[in-house]
């Protein structure tokens, strides 16, 4: 991890100091000491900013609601930069399946449902959760995509809504570098099926 000095030029490139840059802007902020807990030293927190993000292509399956699988396949394909977090991921697939973001929800990278050693969770507005039971899980609002190392043909779950149950399994299709610089990300880019109702029943 590496801490970045307020008078020292901002990561960004712009040659200010970064007190006088990024560190006012709470968005790339943010992405700037994300990016920092990932380095040791300055250079590779000034190639991590600076180098253009990868794209990754997922492929989010639903497995089941209310522990009752789907009538058939039910998935979305979605591309999203590695520099974003867990929490735009847990986003972007509420806004690609017409989930309500009103619950808790938790990824977990050994792809098996429930266990904690791998679990990174949140609440609907990015917090963190916090344990009674020991160890707290992961910051998924912290974590980006590239601090998991993820490669091709990668799965793991995504849990959303504990009382209800629905549960998904993630799947990495491809890392590639951005293309068309006009493209904005993170986009749905296949569906396949409708999902069921999230709460049983048809709202009127």
């Amino acid at each position: 991890m590496y801490k970045i000095g307020r008078n020292e030029p901002c990561p960004c490139g712009s040659g200010k100091k970064y007190k006088q840059c990024c560190s006012l802007d709470p968005v790339k902020n943010e992405k700037i000491l994300r990016a920092a807990a990932q380095v040791r030293t300055y250079d590779e927190l000034l190639d991590l900013v600076q180098k253009p993000a990868r794209i990754y292509r997922l492929r989010v399956v639903l497995n089941s609601t209310r522990s009752q699988p789907p009538a058939g396949m039910v998935s979305r394909i979605i591309e999203i930069e590695e520099d974003d977090t867990l929490y735009d991921l847990h986003w972007e697939i509420q806004n690609a399946f017409g989930w309500d973001n009103d619950h808790l929800y938790s990824f977990y990278m050994s792809n098996k449902k429930g266990d904690t050693q791998s679990e990174y969770a949140g609440n609907p507005l990015g917090e963190d959760l916090e344990s009674a039971f020991g160890e707290s899980p992961g910051s998924a609002a912290q974590t980006e995509l590239r601090a998991l190392k993820l490669k091709k043909g990668k799965k793991f779950k995504y849990l959303f809504d504990y009382g209800d149950d629905l549960l998904h399994t993630i799947e990495v299709l491809d890392i590639h570098d951005r293309g068309d610089e006009n493209v904005g990300y993170p986009r749905v880019v296949e569906k396949i099926g409708e999902p069921p109702p999230q709460y049983g029943y048809v709202e009127e």
